[in-house]
């Protein structure tokens, strides 16, 4: 890869590219800009692009620095990651004293931090002073989704590179590169919203929704036993039932759009097929009441309240507001 396959970041490419053909690299830029739209990977490849002997502005991925960067072997490119939920003054100490040797292989050194809005307050100030005071053959690219977290004292002293919002073509595009089939990929631009989740996410979003179908149908069909096990299952995977109710809420708006304008898109298109006989069974005004049941509960889940009593609730309110009781 290089910096032509990052897409939707057009300004701060044109901003790293004038840099690389002018040979007038800052010491710390700052990659700022919302979670998961390629800030990471420019980087990566910015790494490349500076440490390539056979290019100027693009990384060959052929030469022997291109190849050590891309397994994570260069010795001249460090990239710290939080430890956890932080990074520690551990690391930077790390930073600073691999920047207090000259480069083994190239003329300069690129540490790339990701994350660093996540300093512990020592690691800031240990952080602030390289920076203050950086060594001429440091080049050091700081990646942050909260810019206003940082301090002044950092942002000032780093060029900014902005990052935006991925379009949904160019999430699309990206998703599918994963291996994504192209529903999935579709329906994973809906829950990105402009900001892109890995491939690992996506699929445990993907099963998630799968597993709120699967209760919504089985609620419907009235089978009432396979109902409350399923919802005792689900309870159990505590890290995932607010977004179970987000998929159960999406599931009753295409059940509602099916019963009332059935040739519109739904959130869910790609299951059409599975829900217009579902939607056949229950009319608009309980899912309109599910939807709003759905939505309070998922509150009652943020106040850390059981989940299997949560879910309980659901499915017996649900089955009132249908007319089907359990048994």
């Amino acid at each position: 890869m290089a910096l032509h396959d990052v897409l939707g970041q057009e300004q701060a490419l044109r901003l790293l590219r004038n840099a690389l053909e002018h040979a007038r690299l800052a010491h710390a830029y700052l990659f700022a800009g919302p979670p998961g739209v390629g800030k990471h990977l420019t980087a990566r490849q910015f790494a490349k692009a500076v440490s390539c002997p056979v290019e100027t502005t693009e990384a060959c991925d052929t030469c022997t620095a291109c190849k050590k960067i891309d397994a994570d072997n260069h010795p001249d490119v460090l990239d710290i990651t939080p430890d956890g939920t932080s990074i520690r003054i551990e690391q930077i100490r790390t930073i600073q004293q691999r920047l207090s040797y000259r480069p083994y292989e190239q003329d300069r050194i690129v540490i790339i931090v990701d994350g660093c809005e996540l300093l512990t307050p020592p690691a800031t100030n240990a952080l602030l002073k390289t920076l203050e005071e950086p060594p001429g053959h440091a080049l050091l690219l700081l990646l942050t989704s909260h810019k206003t977290a940082l301090p002044l004292t950092i942002t000032s002293r780093c060029q900014l590179v902005p990052f935006r919002a991925l379009s949904p073509a160019h999430l699309r595009t990206i998703l599918e590169r994963q291996d994504l089939e192209r529903e999935d990929a579709t329906l994973s631009v809906m829950m990105a919203r402009g900001g892109l989740t890995t491939s690992e996410q996506i699929a445990a979003a993907l099963e998630v929704r799968s597993q709120a179908h699967t209760l919504l149908a089985d609620m419907l069909q009235n089978n009432p036993q396979a109902v409350f096990l399923r919802a005792r299952q689900l309870a159990g995977k505590r890290d995932q039932c607010e977004a179970l109710f987000d998929w159960l809420i999406l599931l009753c708006r295409d059940l509602v759009m099916l019963n009332v304008a059935p040739s519109r898109p739904l959130y869910n298109d790609d299951l059409r097929s599975d829900l217009e006989p579902l939607a056949r069974q229950v009319t608009v005004d309980p899912l309109l009441e599910t939807c709003t049941l759905a939505e309070q509960l998922r509150q009652y889940l943020g106040m850390n309240l059981n989940p299997q009593l949560v879910f309980e609730r659901f499915v017996m309110r649900f089955e009132q507001l249908v007319g089907q009781p359990p048994g």
